[in-house]
């Protein structure tokens, strides 16, 4: 039974990573510009000092993009979506200082 008391707190602490607040949290996205084929959107989140970086980038767009930043907000310049239907899929990554992933968040934004 003792033996029992000792392990549980073991497993308990390796099963149990560190909590972390949310590192894309509060994303807003604004069309900046659509002329009915480019656009230009700023994308805005909060900020978090877990991340070390932020790569966005859109794969609903032809040529689809990626750029990385370290800040908390970006303008994405000369987005066309692909076919008629002016929707385009953006998505923010949020990277540790490890170059570990630590959240993901995809964008559905309507053009016109």
């Amino acid at each position: 039974m003792n033996q029992f008391l000792l392990l549980v707190p073991l497993l308990f602490s390796i099963g149990i990573g560190l909590a972390y607040a949310e590192p894309i949290d509060a994303t807003v996205a604004e069309v900046l510009e659509f002329d009915d084929y480019y656009a230009i959107v700023k994308l805005s989140w909060n900020q978090d000092k877990s991340v070390s970086q932020y790569e966005m980038g859109c794969v609903s767009c032809f040529p689809n993009i990626s750029e990385t930043t370290t800040e908390n907000s970006i303008v994405l310049n000369d987005l066309i979506s692909i076919g008629e239907n002016p929707t385009i899929l953006l998505y923010i990554i949020a990277y540790d200082f490890e170059d570990a992933m630590i959240n993901a968040e995809q964008i559905f934004i309507e053009l016109n």
